[in-house]
Formats: C-alpha cells, structure tokens, sequence
C-alpha cells in the first residue's frame, strides 16, 4: 500500500495572498457568518455562490479555468446590459472563497502571528508568514517551510471554521439577552463538532497537494481519502459520508511534505539546466535548476549576476518559474510558462514567454520586465518597466511601490502567437493600461504611469530573428495599441529618411569616412551611457561559448 504525501501549494500561498492588510472587517466571526450565511441562501451560495451574492460581499476572486472564459464572453458582449446578463451567470465556490479570505486574514491578523510579532509596525510592514522573523535560525527558512508551518498552526481552526463549528452568536440583540443553548442543542453540537463533510475535505484541494509514493501524478485529495486503503486513517465514515475530524487532521498533518515542484526539492535535488549561460563577473555562483518532478515543474534561476543567458523551449511543457536575487544580467525564456515569481532583482531585463497564470515581481528595482500574462502584480518595487499583454488588470501592492512604467507588450518571436495559444491568451483581451493601486487604506495613485507612445521602442531578441532588411517594416507584437504601432513607423519613417538624405547627398569617399566616423562615436557613447555595451560583451561572450561547443561536439565525434 503506498503512503500518501501531501504538500502547501506555493502557487496558492505564494501568489494568490496578496502582501496587504485585509480589511478590519474580515475576521473569523465575519468568515463564519459568511459561511451560514451562504449556506442559508441555498443554491444562491452554497456549495457555489452566483454573481449576486459574491457581489454582495464585494470579493473577487474567480476559478482560474472560469478566467478565461469570461474574459473571451466578456470581451465579444456590445452593450453593458450583456456586460450584466453574462456576470449573472458567474459562479465561485464557496468554501474555497472562505479559505482565501482565512489566508489573507492570518498573515497580518491572526493571535498567533500577533504573538510572536514584536511590534505592530513590523506586523504591518511584514506580513507573516511571508515576514522575516528575527534571528539567524529563521532567516535560513525558505517561504514553503513557512507556509508548512502556517498549515501546522491553523489547520484546526481552518477544519473548524469550514465545517461551521466555530459558533459566533447572530445579533447583539442575542448577545444582550443572555440567551444560552439549551442542553439538547448544545449536545447536538458537541456532537457535530468532531465530524467534517465531504465539501471541507474537498475544498482544502485548494491549498493542499496530494500524491503517491512512488506515482510523480497528483490526485485528488478527496479521492484519496476516501478510497478503501486510506479510509480508517483518514476518518472516513462511509455510512454518514463524513470524516472523523481528529483522526483526519492527523493523516494530513502527518503526510505533509515537502512539495514534488516546490523550491526546496528543486535546489537540494534537482537537475542542472544545459542551456548556455555567461557572465562577465570574475567570480559568480548562479543557480539554474528545476524539480525532479516530470510533471509539474519548477524551473529556478538565482544569483546571477552581469550574466546573460537565452533558453528556447518551443516543445516544452509549461512550468513555473523562480528568478531570485540576479543583478545587472538579461534573461531570455521564451517558452509557455504556468506562474512566475521575480524577487529581488535589480539592473536586470527579463524576458519571457506567455504566462497563463500570474506574474508577481516583488522587491525589486531598475528592472524590466517583458511578456504577455493573465494577471499581474507588482509589490514593493521601484523604477520598474513592465512591458505586458494582460486581459486582466495589473495591481500594484503595498506603499513602498514607486515609480513604476507600464507600456504595451513590445517583442515578436516566431512561435510568440503559437505560445499565447497554448497559454490561451488573446490579444485583444488587453487592459494593460488600467492599473489598479492597493495600499493599507484602500486605493493608492501616484506610483504608476502609462508610457508615452514617444518613448516605446521595440525590442529585438538576437536569438530568434534574423537582421532586419532594409525597407522592411518590423513585425508588430501582437495588440499593440495604434498610437504605439504609429510611434514605431514614425521611428522607422526617421531612419529611412536619414539614409535617404545621405545617400542623395553625394558625399566624397573623404566625406563619408568623417560622417561614418562620427556616427560611430556618436553611437558608442550611447552604448556607453545606456549600459548597452555590458549587454554587447555578454552576447560576444556567448557567441564564442556557443562556438567552442559545437567544435567540442564535432571534433568528438
């Protein structure tokens, strides 16, 4: 009989819990009346609760396979009455929802994280678990052995809140009278307090992975745990279709693990990335690793710095993505991508493939960012350029996130509208323009402005296209807005022009050698100024590595 493993999903804990105080209304007494409250509306809110009543409570959070749909039905409707009768049919689980709203709860207001914080301005400023807690111990931990322990600390109050055991009384009108179960009611609670249903096993799927020992598939949580060779550890009780909340609080806690793609396994025991990398630094201690886990894979790049590498993958499956902690490198991964996390990096551009889940570039500054995602969030960064596609719109988090530039997506790559494709993304489902700026108090502005069509410049990947021919205009990203589009044949309109102008001119050899000269000059003090040169040395640098290996592999054979 194979054991049973289970993890915390880091695309859960790491992406979908914003780094932002929740609002003073969402508490446990809030989340429990939520829950009854759905749960009395009847089909209206419980196990799925429609437009209308999620509206009520003013949350937004949809079922990522749902996204897409509504965002293509959403982006065809002609009038808002369309807008209106397509949202209407718009549903959300509910459990899951509650489960969110826990989550972003707990990180900044939960008793247990109050009690080890050690002022109210660190629990403020550093969310828990994503905070740092002081001491040479707890800096070493990484963020999936912090979100473990999270589950550890609040899986009881978690079980206890979904099955509505945690009683909190209706009215203060109640509360005043001093009325008091009577024996029988408080004797039916007792005894439904020890027991889950099946919907509390079947939503804790959202945080929590499940696999087999010796199967690299993941399952299905409540599957599993009522499957015949599980259900006497787990607490399943075939005959009320129910578990036994203490023996099954135990299996999990048990089997928790860590995850088959997360970042812990994927440094300490996964496999070296083949793909070339270079760096101008004397001495550099770059990482390029994924998870040994062939299904659902993380891919993890940290620490390199004044480097430059490129990776290709048309074929490949798409996986997550990590870059933490580069410096003043560009990085090229033009493949599908599920989710990616950008942490820690200055002076840097990355590039990459469309991403069908979320983008989340945290801590970072002087960066650039190019691709197309589904959603994107940006926190705690400064003099950062995103050059985005998105149908949904990009949030700013926190109110230390300064200076920040979006403009339109500006690279075209041969595969590009095959890998949007696979990513089911669409280009005109695009409001990278519309950000959205969330602070402690609410709606923040200042932080964030739309490039100026003027100053957009496309970018061409030298991996990829060939050297553009004269009198041939460039391919065009997909959904570039018109005044970006006629931005970009203006700029080609000036260049035409010069050489025009020139070669009408009928300069002497003389002449042309002095011209040639200075417009040398010109431009390598340009690249001196812009940093362009370091990104020059690193493709030379390359080239000869990239040639050295193929005279490797030739004279080998």
């Amino acid at each position: 009989m194979a054991e049973v493993q289970f993890w915390v999903r880091p695309e859960v804990m790491e992406l979908g819990v914003l780094p932002i105080l929740p609002p003073d209304k969402i508490s446990i007494e809030m989340l429990s009346r939520l829950l009854q409250y759905s749960q009395d509306l009847g089909e209206r809110g419980y196990p799925q609760m429609n437009y209308e009543t999620w509206k009520h409570v003013a949350v937004k959070k949809l079922r990522p396979g749902r996204d897409r749909e509504l965002e293509a039905t959403l982006a065809a409707a002609a009038s808002q009455k369309e807008r209106d009768e397509v949202m209407g049919g718009v549903e959300v689980w509910t459990m899951e929802l509650i489960i969110l709203l826990y989550l972003h709860r707990v990180t900044s207001a939960h008793p247990r994280a109050i009690a080890r914080q050690a002022s109210l301005q660190t629990l403020t400023t550093d969310p828990w678990p994503n905070s740092n807690i002081s001491g040479a111990t707890a800096r070493k931990q990484l963020l999936e052995e912090k979100h473990a322990g999270f589950v550890r600390e609040a899986l009881p109050e978690l079980l206890s809140l979904l099955a509505g055991h945690l009683q909190v009384e209706d009215t203060e009108k109640k509360k005043k009278s001093g009325d008091k179960r009577t024996p029988r009611e408080l004797l039916g609670f007792m005894k439904s307090a020890g027991v889950l249903s099946v919907d509390v096993v079947k939503s804790l799927g959202f945080i929590i992975g499940t696999s087999l020992q010796g199967d690299k598939a993941e399952h299905d949580l409540l599957s599993v745990a009522m499957d015949t060779n599980n259900c006497y550890r787990s607490g399943y009780l075939s005959k009320k279709n129910a578990f036994q909340k203490g023996l099954f609080e135990q299996w999990l806690l048990r089997g928790l693990d860590w995850a088959p793609h997360g970042e812990w396994l994927c440094v300490r025991r996964g496999c070296r990335q083949s793909w070339p990398v270079v760096s101008l630094a004397p001495q550099t201690h770059h990482r390029f690793v994924t998870s040994p886990s062939s299904g659902h894979r993380l891919m993890y790049i940290c620490e390199l710095i004044d480097g430059l590498t490129a990776h290709m993958g048309d074929e490949a499956a798409p996986c997550d993505l990590k870059v933490r902690r580069c410096s003043k490198s560009n990085i090229y991964i033009l493949q599908p991508i599920r989710n990616a996390v950008i942490h820690k990096c200055h002076d840097t551009r990355i590039v990459l493939g469309p991403v069908s889940g979320r983008i989340r570039l945290s801590e970072c500054r002087n960066t650039v960012v190019v691709c197309a995602a589904r959603s994107v969030v940006i926190a705690d960064c400064r003099g950062v350029i995103v050059h985005t596609l998105t149908p949904q719109r990009p949030l700013l988090v926190g109110g230390r996130t300064q200076g920040v530039s979006l403009a339109p997506l500006n690279i075209h790559y041969p595969r590009l509208k095959h890998h949007m494709a696979k990513a089911q993304l669409q280009s005109h489902i695009n409001r990278w323009n519309r950000p959205l700026h969330l602070g402690s108090e609410g709606v923040l502005g200042g932080a964030c402005e739309v490039m100026n069509p003027e100053d957009f410049q496309l970018l061409v990947i030298p991996f990829t296209q060939t050297p553009p021919i004269d009198g041939r205009p460039p391919l065009l990203p997909p959904g570039l807005p018109h005044e970006f589009a006629k931005s970009v044949e203006e700029a080609g309109k000036c260049v035409s022009s010069f050489r025009a102008e020139v070669r009408d001119a009928e300069l002497s050899p003389e002449q042309r050698a002095i011209l040639q000269k200075a417009v040398d000059a010109k431009f390598k003090a340009w690249l001196r100024d812009t940093g362009k040169q370091r990104e020059l040395d690193q493709l030379e640098k390359l080239a000869l590595t990239l040639k050295y290996e193929r005279v490797a592999k030739t004279t080998a054979i």
